[in-house]
């Protein structure tokens, strides 16, 4: 995140119009923090100024975010409602301004206090699993230019997409990983806690992902190839314009694959796949730890493995496995 903030013109506008209107000094305050942690994070994934960040910002963008604060920051319902409160007055503040003229926060809707079972589209069929990753394989759809880049990603995102399917990893442990982390002689994906850096579990790769792993990582071209045993970004950001890998010359190595770029892969797989829009990094999660739990692994045993604290953050998985009927089961399973 960048160290050095101050809020641009059209954040200090919308704190003063709030103090005008008697808005408490903690109140402010607080917003004033809301948006600032905001900004940082939007800031530290792009290299645009804030103005042009704020103007167009995305839904998906708002998605990575209030996810990031919920399973790496741990925040709780009503803290994430407040936090979206805030961007919406804000959106609508700018708009009355006539800065913009309409804005995804605007309609952005809060997550629910009360705990619900998933809805049917939340989470993905085995069949649908198996269109995903077939499509992911294949060069179905993409247009000419597509095809001259595709042998460089094919690998890539279908493995990228297994971590969340077969592996239920987060966008954030996924975005994380360094050429540390991945052991390729042993197998081994070490998986670094997004809340506590010194917290680490280990995953065991099935020889076939491995594989898949290995072969993205000699697709890129040596010069931007990030090396072994450092802490260098293994996913490496993608130039579609001149077809090769993207090298940070601020930071002297291959540039991260971003959250955001991966959600955006996602849903570009997701499209030309043929399954209905929406599906995200958090909606594969759900389809990893309800298989796990209709094929009989304990609560403790999952909670174990995904890093939880506490069997706390299965509980919507839980609550929906329960109103699952025969043939749901049947969906996820077979």
């Amino acid at each position: 995140m960048t160290d050095l903030y101050t809020h641009p013109v059209f954040v200090t506008d919308f704190l003063i119009s709030l103090e005008e209107k008697g808005r408490a000094s903690s109140t402010i305050k607080r917003y004033s923090y809301d948006l600032e942690d905001f900004f940082k994070w939007l800031m530290s994934d792009q290299d645009q100024d804030m103005q042009t960040i704020w103007t167009t910002l995305t839904h998906d963008q708002l998605d990575t975010f209030f996810l990031y604060l919920m399973e790496k920051r741990g925040y709780k319902v009503r803290t994430i409602r407040r936090i979206i409160s805030v961007t919406k007055q804000l959106a609508k503040f700018t708009i009355s301004t006539g800065m913009i003229v309409r804005h995804p926060a605007t309609v952005y809707e809060p997550p629910k206090l009360t705990v619900t079972p998933l809805e049917r589209n939340e989470w993905l069929s085995q069949d649908e699993v198996d269109q995903l990753l077939s499509s992911v394989r294949s060069e179905k759809g993409l247009s000419e230019n597509q095809l001259l880049a595709r042998p460089m990603l094919t690998k890539r995102n279908d493995w990228i997409l297994s971590l969340f399917i077969i592996y239920g990893l987060t966008l954030q442990e996924v975005a994380r990983i360094t050429m540390f982390d991945i052991q390729f002689a042993r197998n081994q994906l070490v998986v670094r806690s997004t809340s506590d850096s010194t917290k680490t579990r280990v995953i065991q790769l099935e020889e076939e992902d491995k594989q898949k792993a290995f072969a993205y990582y000699q697709m890129i071209p040596e010069p931007v190839r990030p090396k072994q045993h450092s802490k260098q970004p293994f996913h490496v950001a993608f130039d579609f314009q001149r077809r090769t890998f993207h090298w940070s010359y601020q930071q002297d190595h291959p540039k991260a694959l971003t959250e955001i770029a991966i959600q955006k892969m996602i849903r570009g797989e997701v499209e030309r796949s043929g399954l209905r829009k929406g599906i995200s990094a958090q909606h594969l999660r759900h389809t990893f730890i309800l298989k796990k739990l209709c094929s009989g692994t304990s609560v403790d045993e999952l909670q174990q493995y995904l890093g939880f604290s506490s069997t706390l953050s299965l509980d919507r998985c839980l609550l929906t496995l329960d109103h699952l009927n025969a043939q749901e089961r049947l969906l996820l399973t077979s």
